[in-house]
């Protein structure tokens, strides 16, 4: 029986499209053939190295064929790939390491102290530097993978074998390991390019941060289907309209955030690119609001645009697709290929069309269990069954619409509220830029709704005015109690607002109602 795997449906493609390009970034070309070559010579030289089938290699590159270069390498070798956040401090990549546990790291130059100071606790840890002279406990990746030994790894990876670690983003907490394996992975390949129609003639933009499940996941599954995909070191607005319309960009990735710094360039700026090679812009890692998918949808006529709900955990579980963006408000579609969705309420019994309860999937792209933690895997899953902490419901025609994570529901006296309902109101309001809201400690209720606002500069705001607004559209429980304002929200590398953090560095005094 053939081993459905990452190794061979790379190998495969290389194969296949030879010296056709693969890799376009900054103003460099990398073939397939290339590619493969170097994967090879880099697989190599760590099994040469005594790294073996299983070990964790951690990876802290910026944007970079080499990453894509160091991935495939180690799905060749049947190693496990351990994607490092880029903007982790020494603390949070001992503490990474700590779990994991890696055997090799492959990083940028730029990032030697925070290895150096991360790592001192793991002195055999094998290092590998990228675009830097290397200090004596250091070997250049470079030079591995321009004149290491390119012969064909022989040793075959197996179905079961972990392709990576996928460390959640830690949005509600300490972030665990997602055991995520090479079949699960190649399987996902197959599933995106129905799901979203890739072809070996398309040409994709990457745009996000590598170490993030779905824009790393995206850019292999185009190199799956024989295709091109540009990559951009760091997003800039204006250098995406610029790539789209050089590299005749077909379709792009985009989490929310970088949709709204695509329409602050205005509808000018926009039109001055020529955007007619793109047929398609793909949104997830987070909500997307309704008033900037109109806006999108106003703007961009004739692209297509796709909403997916996702999780490291499980990749694109439901996607809404461009027919339905205007008919279906707030809603992230239908269960993808081979997914299976269930709504159970809090007894564990079925939930029906319209009621609200905790969201449970099933499928064969869905993870195998957090590493070295078994308590947390069966704390989330009954079976073949698994949840991930959200709250939502479907409609009549199995259309999901996410409510909200179950950690930031807010309980106010004895009642549920959803920030979410909250958020989208509050973003409908011209003086209102950006929004996130979170349950805050109170004596008398529990929790509080407190918004934090980031305001529009052209419009003064006032809590007042904001509270009015809401009062015309929200039952009275779910106002505001208070109102906080900032430049701007934290977020991760991928969009995600982190709301603990507005959680903890809520102020004692705020304005409140």
């Amino acid at each position: 029986m053939v081993e459905v795997t990452v190794k061979r449906a790379l190998e495969l493609a290389a194969a296949s499209a030879g010296e056709n390009p693969a890799l376009h970034c900054r103003k460099s070309t990398i073939t397939y053939s290339d590619l493969d070559a170097a994967a090879t010579r880099l697989a190599n030289h760590l099994a040469t190295a005594g790294i073996e089938p299983g070990d964790r290699v951690a990876i802290l590159l910026s944007n970079c064929p080499e990453y894509v270069i160091a991935a495939v390498a180690c799905a060749k070798a049947r190693l496990t790939m351990l994607p490092v956040n880029y903007r982790f401090t020494a603390p949070e990549i001992a503490s990474l390491f700590a779990d994991a546990e890696p055997r090799v790291v492959i990083y940028d130059a730029q990032f030697r102290r925070v290895i150096t100071e991360g790592a001192a606790d793991q002195p055999n840890l094998h290092r590998l530097v990228f675009d830097g002279e290397p200090s004596a406990e250091e070997t250049a990746l470079r030079q591995i993978l321009t004149s290491g030994d390119r012969q064909a790894i022989r040793s075959d990876a197996k179905t079961s074998d972990i392709f990576y670690l996928g460390y959640t983003s830690g949005t509600t907490g300490r972030p665990k390991g997602a055991i995520v394996t090479q079949g699960n992975r190649a399987l996902a390949y197959h599933y995106w390019a129905l799901e979203f129609g890739l072809t070996r003639d398309d040409h994709g933009l990457h745009c996000g941060p590598f170490h993030h499940t779905a824009p790393f996941t995206f850019t292999l599954t185009q190199l799956f289907m024989r295709g091109q995909m540009s990559i951009l070191p760091a997003f800039s607005a204006g250098e995406a309209l610029q790539t789209i319309a050089r590299n005749k960009v077909t379709w792009a990735f985009m989490v929310p955030f970088m949709l709204e710094r695509l329409l602050e360039l205005g509808p000018d700026e926009i039109a001055a690119h020529d955007l007619s090679s793109l047929r398609m812009v793909v949104s997830g890692a987070s909500s997307l609001s309704t008033r900037t998918k109109e806006r999108f949808l106003d703007v961009f006529k004739g692209v297509q645009l796709h909403e997916f709900y996702g999780a490291t955990e499980a990749g694109v579980i439901a996607n809404l697709q461009p027919r339905d963006q205007r008919r279906k408000v707030r809603c992230v579609g239908r269960p993808v290929f081979d997914t299976e969705i269930v709504i159970r309420k809090p007894d564990g019994t079925p939930a029906l069309a319209g009621e609200t309860g905790d969201i449970w999937l099933r499928g064969p792209t869905l993870f195998s269990g957090y590493f070295r933690a078994p308590e947390k895997t069966a704390e989330v899953f009954d079976g073949d069954w698994c949840t991930l902490g959200d709250v939502g419901r479907m409609d009549e025609e199995g259309y999901l619409y996410i409510v909200d994570r179950s950690k930031d529901v807010i309980k106010s006296g004895g009642v549920n509220i959803y920030p979410v309902e909250i958020e989208e109101i509050l973003l409908a309001h011209p003086s209102v830029a950006d929004v996130a809201v979170v349950g805050i400690p109170h004596e008398t209720w529990g929790e509080a709704v407190h918004a934090v606002i980031v305001p529009q500069a052209s419009f003064p705001v006032a809590s007042d005015i904001l509270l009015s607004h809401c009062r015309e559209r929200l039952a009275g429980y779910k106002l505001p109690k208070s109102f906080e304002y900032r430049l701007e929200l934290p977020r991760n590398a991928n969009g995600k607002v982190l709301k603990r953090v507005l959680r903890t560095e809520a102020p004692v005094h705020v304005s409140t109602q």
